[in-house]
Parts: C-alpha cells; structure tokens; sequence
C-alpha cells in the first residue's frame, strides 16, 4: 500500500513524537528515541520515503550548520595541545585497531574503513549535554572533552571527503585520487572560510540591524545551503558546507541569536533524518547479529577508553581527568550515523553492514549516562589497587595532588564548594565582610585565578577525604554547596555531617527534586535560586505599589511557607 508523499511524512513525523516522547520519559536523548521509532514504525509500514528523506537531508545540512555555530575556538585554544594533538592521534589508533579487527571478523576493506571512521567519533550533543546537566563543562576534563569533541567534529571535514573517492575507485587505484580529492577540498574549504569571513558577518549584520526574526532566520538558512550548494560544485558533501557556514559565523556577534531562532526549525528536519535512518536498519539483522552488534560495541567502548586514557597520561592529565575524559568519550557519535548513511547512498556499505554500524553506535550511546556515572567509582578503585604500587600510583594521581595546593591552616571558617555564578558571589560578600572562608573548585582556571587575587583555594573534588582535609573541614564554622550536581551534593553532605557533625551545611538545590532529596539529608539550609529570585521579584513589586513593610514581610512568609508545604 502507497501512502503518497504526505502519508508518508505524517508516519515519519508520528514515530519521530512517540519516539522522542518516549526518550523523554526515560530520559535518553531525542536522536535515539527517534532512531528506534523509525526501526520500528520502518519494520510495520512499507513506507516509500524518497520525498522524505530529500527533506532530511536539509536537516543534516541545518544540524551540521547549528552545530558549527556553537563550535567555539577559544574553548579548543585553552587545551589546544591535548585536544588537537590528542584527538587525531586516538582518531588514528582507533580507527587502525579498528579498521584491522574488522577485517578478522569478515567485513570488506570498503566497510571496514567506513565504519572504523565511524567508530573512531564521539558524541558532541551526547556529552557536551551530561556534562552541562552535572555542571561539569568548565572543569578540567569538561574543558578537555568539549575540546577534543571540537576536533573530532573537524575532522569530519576529510572523512567526508574520503568516501566518494572509495567508492569511485573501489580497492585499487586510489592513493592519488584521494590526495587530489583532499588538496582540492583544502582549497575549497580554505577559499570558504576566507570569503566567509568577509561576507557572512556583513551579511548578518546588515539583517540583523532590521530588527526582524524572520529575515534573520531565512538570511541563517540562505546562507547554509547557498555554501552548501557552492561546495557540492566540486564534489564535497553539502552537509559540510553548511557546518563551514556554521564556524564562520560563530565568530560573530549574531551567532546566538541565530543559532535560537534557527533551532526549531534545525530540530523539525533532524527529527525527520534520524526516523528515516531508523528505517535504514533492519530489525531481522539486528536479531541475527545480535551478539556480534554486542561483540562490537564493548570492542568499540574498551578501546576507545583504553586510548584516550592512555594519550591523557602523555599530554599531561591524570587521575580522574584521564578517567573521566577516556569514559566520557568512548562511545560513538551522531556524526557516524551521517557517515554511515552517506557510505550506503555511495554503496560502500551494504544494507546488512549499515544496520549494523547504526546499531552498535546506538548501544554506545544507550550506556554512556551510565559511564558517566561510574567515573568516580571507577576512579576511586583504581586508586585503592594502585596504591599496592607506590610510583604506578605516584603517576597515577601526582597530577591532581601537584595542583590541589597546600593544606590550609584555618578554623571556624567557611568553606565555599563551587566558585560559580553562586559560589562567587558568597565569595565576594565574604570577602568584602573580611570573613575567612576557602573555596574548593574543580576548575583548575578558576583556583589559579582565585589564588592571584590572595583568596584560599584547593583544586580538587570535593567528596574526596584529602581535598576536606586540606580545607579543615571538620573545624569549619559552614560549609557552601554550591555545586548543581546531586549526586557529589548528597555525597559531600554526607560526608561533611559525618567528620564535622556540628559544621553548618547550606546547599544549593538545581532541581525540585534536589530540594526534596536535601532536606531528608536534614540540610540546615536549602537555596533554590530560582524560587529565591522569584521571591526578590514579588517584594519589588509589592514595594513598587506601596504596600507596608508588615504586609510584604507576611505575604513573603506566607510564599516561602507554601513553598516548602508544597515540596512536602
């Protein structure tokens, strides 16, 4: 049964909202609940979705755009050893290892290229949104995997370029064809970002100033398919057109402005692209390679850890950096699925192979919030066996005791966990009150700034005994949790009521939820910014109409009151 163009992009949209409802609901990406909605929806329909996905590929052209507007390069300049060096050296060792155990197992040259390619990414949205939800993206190993992630998204650029070349020239013959293939790409990349750099922002700009959303959108999206178009001239993907549009104009001014007007349209065709890759996989081949779909995806996860851990020893990270960073970053990325897709159009990968490919980055991508949560276990039992070896465990957290600094010599003092936007302003009014207090952080950039201005400040994780030692934890007079993560808040609160029972615990609640779980911590005090901010604004209000002191102190009552009931 034929539904027609619009039968079939309802069906699409319809599995891309049960999918992404259901993602919601167990709280997993959108771009997986998508996926599995059109394996499945694929598996019971016979649709014919050559319209749609003509339309999908204008969301890989918006997505590869969008995400090359948030690719920020003063981010990848602050670890730029590690983060470029680092990650094409692991791009190079996991996609050899890779391409080679392939090989063994019976994939053809051709497929194992594309798919060790594939394999050798991590995931951008994946753990760029982890680490904003943990509030890790300014520490060290936060800033070392947006960094290395920005690279690996570069290096898309040849990757693409490679596989028409594969195809072209099948198993021989193609040393030369690739080489011209990559110098002419270079060129045409080049001559891009130089022209771009002159015109995208006039352009912009010029929009921008007529104060009008609409033309701002269409002038954003104009510009994304016309570099598009020009690089499809001499024979580059579209797709990388656009995400060179996209790191043009994250230079300007407008780049977040456009990147928000832009996004629900961006997220409208991704939708349709992940559904329609979802109708690429075949349900009776996952069935039937199951455990070679498993086989690969621990392969895949384990190698990647084990190099990324390794390379963050070279270049200097220890500890629970190499830990973090090398968990963070083993899983596979949404830019395989791209590759993946684009290698079946190009007839590198057979259908079986390429739902097979799709699959096993699927799988990575389902563990990775539980690899997020192992690091500080994992870190702390590679600590314990280590310690059986004096320099293996020597070298193995020297990097965070070198920076953690002195202990500190204070008492009935405060102590700030977390120098945000929070913790810096209790930090100021202490300051300004002549208060002792000593701020724990796990910004490496932040403490060394701290310790500048003559304030007290250790690098370290805060649920460790050692870092609360070095502070005197158990002789303060309060501690301020002011980090957004739960679980460390619940870890530390424990801890602290454990060793200083007397010291006074006020804590930060991101979430709802979070107030819930602190005051059954018997928290002294619980902050919710938001509701804090809420209250400041109805005392404005009330005192901007003239209402007495009384009256707004007991009406301000009366809201905190049900506020508390209300989170009961």
């Amino acid at each position: 049964m034929e539904f027609g163009f619009i039968g079939n992009l309802f069906f699409v949209l319809a599995a891309a909202l049960v999918g992404g409802l259901v993602a919601k609901f167990l709280r997993l990406r959108p771009i997986i609940g998508y996926i599995i909605a059109g394996i499945i929806f694929g598996s019971i329909l016979p649709l014919e979705v050559v319209g749609v996905e003509k339309l999908a590929e204008v969301g890989i052209i918006l997505l590869l755009f969008s995400i090359g507007l948030e690719l920020s390069l003063s981010k990848l300049m602050r670890v730029f050893r590690a983060a470029t060096l680092g990650a094409i050296a692991q791009m190079i060792i996991v996609a050899t290892l890779s391409y080679f155990f392939l090989l063994a197992l019976g994939f053809n040259p051709a497929a194992s290229i594309v798919l060790s390619l594939g394999f050798s990414l991590s995931s951008t949205a994946v753990v760029i949104k982890i680490l904003s939800d943990r509030g890790e993206t300014d520490t060290i190993h936060g800033e070392v995997m947006i960094g290395w992630l920005l690279v690996q998204d570069l290096a898309v650029i040849p990757m693409m370029v490679i596989l028409p070349i594969l195809a072209k020239t099948g198993e021989g013959g193609w040393l030369f064809p690739l080489g011209r293939a990559l110098g002419v790409a270079a060129l045409v990349v080049a001559a891009t970002i130089l022209l771009g750099r002159k015109v995208a922002p006039f352009v912009v700009h010029k929009v921008a100033l007529t104060s009008s959303r609409e033309l701002l959108v269409i002038s954003a999206v104009a510009l994304a398919l016309g570099t598009a178009f020009f690089v499809s001239f001499f024979g580059i993907s579209p797709a990388l057109g656009a995400f060179l549009a996209g790191v043009v104009i994250s230079e300007t001014q407008e780049n977040h402005a456009i990147f928000a007007e832009t996004r629900p349209l961006r997220n409208l065709f991704v939708a349709l692209f992940f559904v329609t890759l979802g109708f690429l996989v075949s349900p009776t081949v996952i069935v039937v390679n199951f455990w070679l779909i498993l086989g690969l995806a621990l392969f895949v996860l384990v190698l990647k850890s084990l190099v990324i851990f390794i390379l963050s020893f070279v270049f200097g990270y220890h500890g629970k950096t190499a830990v973090a960073t090398s968990l963070g970053l083993s899983q596979v990325g949404e830019f395989s699925f791209i590759i993946f897709s684009l290698a079946g159009t190009l007839d590198l990968l057979s259908p079986q192979t390429t739902s097979i490919g799709i699959t096993t980055a699927l799988v990575t991508l389902l563990v990775t919030p539980l690899l997020f949560k192992s690091i500080v276990p994992v870190w702390r039992r590679a600590k314990l066996l280590t310690a059986r070896w004096p320099e293996i465990n020597k070298a193995f957290i020297g990097w965070d005791r070198r920076h953690a600094g002195d202990k500190k010599d204070l008492k009935n003092h405060v102590i700030i966990v977390g120098y945000g936007r929070v913790g810096s302003w209790v930090g100021k009014a202490l300051d300004s009150l002549n208060l002792p207090f000593v701020v724990i952080d796990l910004n490496l950039h932040v403490v060394n700034k701290l310790r500048k201005a003559g304030i007290a400040a250790i690098f370290g994780d805060p649920t460790e005994p050692e870092t609360l030692d070095k502070v005197q934890a158990k002789d303060a007079k309060a501690i301020v949790v002011a980090i957004p993560d739960r679980v460390a808040q619940e870890e530390l609160i424990t801890r602290i009521q454990t060793i200083g029972p007397k010291v006074k615990i006020i804590s930060r609640a991101h979430l709802d939820e979070d107030w819930e779980k602190l005051r059954t911590l018997k928290v002294d005090k619980v902050v919710q910014p938001e509701f804090e901010a809420a209250v400041a604004i109805v005392r404005s209000i009330l005192v901007s109409m003239g209402k007495p002191r009384e009256e707004i102190n007991k009406r301000i009552r009366s809201l905190r009151l049900s506020h508390t009931i209300n989170k009961r």
